[in-house]
């Protein structure tokens, strides 16, 4: 467990527009005036959800001194550490202690750093790790330690630049504009600057004031925003200014496209899903019954189009560009907002759904496309990415009209080997933690998640794994569901995959065959991620940095082909 790790991956948020005007000198972000006390008020959509009490102390030598105490509040990545940071005159780490409790166990770390070398020392075990000179400090999930990141901004430079925070976290930082903003409606404005912020994959918004100190650090399309005590009453006036609010997606067809778009409400258990049907304006035998495609998102609430709000990211809409492709090929195309986000209903039943009430929001758009005259009830596919994938057999399986079924990246293996797989794949990448450590760290996660799977949690199971969600995801087999799929069967998956791994498309496929299904086809793509993309690593830790958000041609005609046969879509 290592609190080096900047763990606001569970938050990410929107990009800034760029090519802003001329800016002002910025504000030191490096000099006596952030010295003293302060408190961060930590909220997420709104609620508290911790709080992070820190001061600042300018040393006789102009160096730094910095503690805090810290409650994170948020399931899953809670925390309650008290911390320190000695720093150079350069804002530079010294050495940091971290102790307290992580996820409700307890923790103490410290480091310690000497030119090219730093010394990482956990429940009195020490190890020296390479550090390269230059490098800030992040802790996970410790806001104030941000200040000294920022300062590495070099602001006479300006635009968009890169470092990376110890021991290798990826940072982008930019300089975006300088706002005015009052405190009070009586009072003169003040002028504070704006910075776009990656950390990792997780973009977002800070702001500095005339001192220099950060007093705002926001990630918008989460609503989690960490701000200073005394700007709490102006965190809206912020969102205003940044232009951070949610944008409205234009989901018509262009002009000219073989297809029209229509929006639509689909009815569901006591609340309705918003989404888009494409319907192709003919087809070559003039009838207007056309065979239609549901699509099924992965794990978390997103969006129709199955966007994913991360650097690097912004034009990735997978299922638009399926919907697309497949509409001007002859076969209408049903996706929808999952449930509780976008335009549909159905968020206050969030905490308690599983993936087998997702599957019950599919059942509902099929319902609802068999409801339609322009619509053949009998010619229905699904296509379902990640826990699509998993969604999309379910329901195949309990519905013998369903036509065919395309499984992008499903899962052969129980959720408690996957998400061991993951965990284990993530940690041999930390270089702050050695070989005993790791292979302690990756029983333990393993023993903890077989005892969820297999209904053993006690009190000891931190409350992010008891979710109804989580213990469903554990325990459930998708072995034994594809072995009851009937249907013509396309399973696509990606060799460099770190999240579903490639060998469980030939499982899902054995398993198939073996059940009696004559009609299974697979397709391996050497260079792809878990989004489909071509990638060098395949790693989440790569997904900012790839050439490309779009899916290929190749990927979308082996799609459209493959359906068309089996619908017998007639363009």
């Amino acid at each position: 467990m290592n609190w080096l790790a900047f763990s606001l991956m569970l938050f990410v948020g929107l990009q800034q527009p760029r090519g802003l005007a001329q800016l002002p000198p910025a504000a030191p972000l490096l000099g006596p005036e952030i010295c003293g006390k302060g408190t961060y008020l930590l909220k997420l959509d709104g609620k508290p959800a911790g709080e992070e009490k820190f001061e600042i102390s300018c040393r006789p030598d102009g160096g730094f001194s910095a503690s805090g105490h810290t409650e994170f509040k948020v399931p899953g990545v809670a925390s309650d550490l008290n911390t320190t940071l000695e720093l150079d005159k350069q804002g530079l780490p010294l050495s940091s202690t971290a102790k307290g409790t992580v996820t409700g166990e307890p923790f103490d770390q410290s480091l310690t750093i000497k030119e090219s070398t730093a010394v990482l020392t956990t429940a009195n075990k020490s190890r020296e790790v390479p550090y390269t000179k230059g490098t800030p400090l992040l802790g996970g999930n410790i806001f104030y330690m941000m200040q000294f990141v920022l300062a590495r901004y070099d602001a006479r430079q300006g635009g968009r630049q890169e470092l990376t925070a110890f021991p290798s976290v990826k940072i982008k930082l930019e300089r975006v504009a300088r706002d005015q903003i009052a405190m009070a409606p009586e009072k003169t404005p003040e002028a504070l600057d704006r910075y776009d912020v990656s950390v990792g994959l997780s973009p977002a918004i800070v702001w500095c004031d005339h001192r220099g100190r950060m007093v705002l650090f926001a990630v918008p399309s989460q609503k989690f925003v960490v701000v200073r005590e005394e700007y709490a009453t102006l965190v809206d006036s912020f969102i205003k200014l940044a232009g951070a609010s949610d944008a409205e997606i234009d989901y018509s067809a262009p002009s000219g496209a073989p297809y029209t778009s229509e929006e639509v409400n689909v009815p569901a258990k006591g609340f309705s899903l918003g989404g888009t049907l494409l319907l192709p304006k003919s087809n070559k035998s003039g009838k207007q019954r056309f065979p239609a495609v549901v699509t099924i998102t992965g794990s978390g609430q997103q969006t129709r189009d199955e966007r994913i709000p991360l650097s690097g990211l912004e034009k990735y809409r997978p299922f638009g560009q399926i919907a697309e492709a497949l509409a001007a090929s002859g076969i209408a195309v049903l996706r929808v907002d999952d449930r509780g986000v976008g335009k549909s209903g159905g968020r206050d039943t969030l905490e308690k759904a599983t993936t087998a009430d997702f599957a019950d929001d599919t059942r509902a758009q099929i319902a609802y496309l068999r409801s339609r005259p322009d619509i053949d009830p009998d010619k229905i596919a699904l296509i379902g990415h990640s826990e699509g994938g998993v969604i999309a057999p379910m329901v195949a399986s309990s519905d013998s009209k369903i036509a065919a079924v395309v499984l992008m990246a499903g899962t052969a293996k129980r959720g408690d080997e996957i998400l061991t797989f993951q965990y284990a794949d993530a940690i041999q990448q930390d270089p702050t933690t050695g070989p005993d450590e790791k292979k302690e760290l990756i029983e333990k996660r393993r023993s903890l998640l077989t005892a969820v799977a297999d209904g053993r949690a006690d009190s000891t199971v931190p409350e992010a794994f008891k979710s109804n969600w989580m213990k469903l995801f554990l325990s459930y087999d998708p072995m034994a569901t594809i072995k009851k799929v009937r249907q013509p069967i396309l399973i696509l998956q990606g060799e460099l995959d770190h999240q579903v791994t490639p060998d469980q498309a030939a499982m899902l496929e054995k398993a198939a065959r073996e059940s009696g299904n004559k009609d299974v086809s697979v397709r391996m793509y050497p260079t792809f991620n878990h989004l489909f993309l071509p990638s060098k690593t395949g790693r989440p830790d790569e997904y900012g940095d790839l050439s490309t958000a779009q899916l290929s041609d190749d990927l979308l005609k082996v799609i459209t082909t493959w359906l068309g046969k089996r619908l017998g879509a007639s363009h």
